[in-house]
């Protein structure tokens, strides 16, 4: 009949027969057109749900098969779908407004309401219930049409951005980060790591683009190309649009990029001119080794700090020789995945960094440990001579000189005859500026057999050599084409020759004298020193901050899982100096330090599971002191920040 009212299907799940009939008589008093349905446990009550259509349920939480909030929650997980309202006795009050939180819509307390408050309770129920319903249904379309344009974007190869124009820092959406060949999220993008990406010829164009932007509500588009890792050239189309975010109080520039480059990639003008057909690399070698670096150097660089905090342990001679060897292990193992690391300079000649401060002592006096425990295994007899003088402050790449000798002392091994001799001699011969690591390796053995610089072999080449088959061979020509690349890299004059006493090769690696490291600066703080440690890894934390603290009284260690959490801390107290993780999630490190030299200058150390050149160039751009990655010796942490804080107090 029209205007008829839809007849509630009432079910009341309640053993107390007198609450029952209370509730019968005050449903019949308010006369609401209804079916009333009686259950005296849950599993009854289960069974009229299955059978019945059922509007709304009162329930009672303590039962005859249940009690208390764990008959809420089999209520829920069974009937999601029915809005329910929870009865209380008296002196369970707390539990009713719980149960709400919990997912009921409201709750009755026994005793202490009417008909016109069980009415008025039940219509509001059902109405909120309806809203919530909506709500969801919305949300779930939402989702959806977000998930279409998502994938509608990707499709078109069109991605957004947002460029806060005060600190130039950008939020790339996933789709940006893949149309630049980037693991999504990465990283912490900036304006300028954009621009790094821009062709040289295209670059004056693209900065006056952004430049202009901000005078236009809407601005574009202009089509520019950009470079990938030196090889890949596509062109982009790239539009703004003004916003101002009232909350913030900060001028957003919104925008969208699109990738209008044809299916297959087309090659630069160098291999062009060359005659030459670019192919991509399959394997996507720097992207996939980093990722692969990145979740390895965090829990070993934990193991190295737990090591050393067990060696500062009262041990027993057995326990001290078995620590001793274990963390020569270590060592080997971190020399390994910086040699799968650098596998990505085969197929990239980046410019090195310059920027590093260390001492070549450090490096080689961890070569040392290694040839040591790779000598006892190979049947081997190891001398190793080392110049104190190469304590040293030098500038450089750490990681390219470590992964040379790495290289070096695997030749070594592998052309040496079994129960041989190698010998390495590494002194330092300097002058007013710069010095000379000069490095004479003999062995009793075979010369390596170099690889021809003009045939140079592609990666996959390399890759195909370390088939089973061809294992040997493989690793041979692997380790002699790095060798040669990282020669070629740090400048390095090598000479070679097999004399009556063996082979002998003979290395002259230049490097530059560090104006910043004093020699007169101390080895532990004089004074109390705050430090910021900003690390999302728990046992990380843990170690680090047990690193630091037994380093010295005087050390005083705060600690933060985040960017975000680091940037209020800062501003809560004062610090000496902040280490700073890069990876880490609601903040990365890029962009925290960014947002903290907006209001301090106070040194900043990046600690990287995934080093590359990009993300050093954006650590010394968002205003941080220094990069150190991981793992790290402890040693290697204290000189430096010992030699920050020096620089600190002369400022």
């Amino acid at each position: 009949m029209a205007g008829s009212k839809k007849m509630l299907s009432i079910l009341v799940i309640e053993d107390n027969r007198a609450d029952v009939e209370m509730i019968r008589i005050f449903l019949e008093d308010s006369k609401p057109k209804h079916q009333l349905l009686t259950a005296e446990s849950l599993s009854e009550g289960f069974y009229f749900l299955d059978e019945h259509d059922i509007d709304l349920v009162l329930l009672d939480l303590n039962l005859p098969d249940t009690n208390g909030f764990n008959t809420l929650r089999r209520f829920i997980e069974k009937s999601p779908s029915v809005p329910v309202v929870v009865m209380t006795g008296l002196s369970d009050q707390r539990k009713g407004t719980e149960s709400v939180r919990a997912g009921a819509q409201d709750y009755l307390v026994k005793g202490e309401f009417d008909s016109k408050q069980l009415l008025k309770v039940i219509r509001y129920s059902l109405e909120r219930f309806r809203l919530q319903a909506e709500a969801e249904e919305r949300a779930s379309k939402a989702s959806d049409e977000k998930s279409r344009l998502k994938a509608l974007q990707r499709m078109a190869a069109l991605g957004d951005w947002e460029l806060d124009m005060v600190s130039h820092a950008m939020d790339w959406s996933e789709e940006v980060f893949q149309i630049f060949e980037i693991p999504a999220n990465s990283f912490s993008p900036s304006l300028s790591d954009y621009l790094g990406f821009v062709h040289r010829e295209d670059r004056e164009k693209v900065e006056q683009f952004f430049a202009e932007a901000v005078k236009f509500q809407e601005y574009g588009p202009l089509e520019h190309r950009i470079l990938i890792d030196n090889r890949i050239l596509k062109t982009l189309s790239v539009r703004t649009r003004i916003r101002f975010d009232e909350k913030a109080n900060r001028v957003l520039l919104l925008g969208s990029v699109q990738d209008l480059t044809p299916a297959e990639a087309e090659p630069t003008g160098e291999e062009e001119e060359a005659g030459e057909s670019f192919q991509p690399d399959p394997f996507s070698s720097r992207e996939l080794l980093n990722q692969i670096s990145f979740n390895i150097r965090t829990p070993l660089s934990t193991a190295v700090h737990l090591f050393y905090l067990l060696e500062q342990t009262a041990l027993n001679k057995q326990q001290t020789k078995l620590v001793q060897d274990l963390k020569t292990t270590i060592d080997d193992l971190s020399f390994t995945l910086s040699n799968l690391v650098n596998l990505s300079i085969l197929s990239n000649d980046g410019v090195i960094s310059a920027k590093e401060q260390f001492r070549p002592l450090d490096i080689l006096e961890s070569i040392q440990r290694v040839m040591t425990f790779k000598g006892q295994q190979n049947n081997r007899e190891i001398d190793i001579y080392i110049d104190p003088r190469l304590a040293v402050g030098v500038q450089g790449d750490s990681n390219k000189l470590s992964q040379l000798f790495f290289c070096l002392v695997e030749l070594s091994f592998l052309y040496s005859k079994m129960a041989a001799f190698v010998k390495l001699r590494c002194t330092w011969e300097e002058d007013e500026e710069n010095g000379v690591l000069e490095v004479q390796l003999e062995y009793d053995g075979s010369l390596p057999q170099w690889p021809n610089v003009d045939e140079e072999a592609t990666p996959e080449e390399v890759f195909s050599l370390l088939q089973p088959q061809q294992k040997t061979k493989g690793r041979e020509e692997l380790l002699a084409r790095v060798f040669q690349r990282l020669c070629n890299q740090l400048s390095v004059r090598r000479r070679e020759h097999r004399g009556q006493a063996g082979v002998f090769i003979d290395l002259s690696i230049p490097l530059n004298r560090s104006k910043s490291v004093d020699a007169d600066i101390p080895s532990t703080p004089q004074q109390d020193l705050r430090i910021l440690l900003v690390e999302d890894h728990p046992l990380h934390q843990i170690a680090t901050k047990k690193v630091l603290t037994t380093w010295s009284d005087k050390v005083t260690v705060t600690v933060v899982g985040n960017g975000k959490e680091a940037l209020a801390k800062a501003q809560e107290a004062g610090f000496d100096i902040v280490l700073m993780d890069l990876q880490m999630p609601v903040m990365g490190g890029i962009e925290a330090a960014t947002n903290l030299r907006l209001f301090s200058s106070v040194p900043i150390i990046a600690l990287t599971a995934s080093t590359s050149k990009q993300e050093e160039d954006q650590c010394y751009q968002a205003g941080i002191n220094d990069y150190l990655a991981k793992p790290f010796q402890p040693e290697d942490l204290y000189r430096r920040i010992m030699l920050l804080v020096h620089e600190e107090e002369k400022v």
